[in-house]
């Protein structure tokens, strides 16, 4: 399920010129993933267990405390709401990213 930045996506959306993207899961609530999940049998995620009930890139997420929002754990204390790649000094990053190297002007 989408947080309230994306909730109102369509299915497909012009990015570019030469791109669409697809949206699948767009209109999705809790509800319709633990559905999905039950329905098909899926194990949940191991991360969620340890606190991460949004899960994004190993640089952006962080474990969640008991109570904040469960997409807290995103970005913290960043001004995001996406994710993207990584670049640092124009080269994609893979991983984790150095705190000496995370600023808004090197990352984006």
């Amino acid at each position: 399920y989408q947080g309230s930045t994306r909730a109102a996506l369509d299915f497909f959306e012009a990015d570019g010129p030469n791109r669409i993207k697809v949206n699948p899961l767009a209109h999705w609530v809790p509800a319709d993933v633990q559905d999905y999940m039950v329905n098909n049998r899926l194990p949940r995620h191991p991360l969620i267990a340890r606190g991460y009930p949004s899960i994004g890139c190993a640089p952006c997420t962080s474990p969640v405390k008991p109570g904040e929002d469960p997409r807290a754990g995103r970005w913290r204390g960043q001004a995001k709401e996406e994710c993207g790649i990584h670049f640092i000094n124009g080269k994609i990053v893979r991983g984790p990213i150095p705190a000496s190297d995370i600023s808004e002007e090197k990352v984006a």
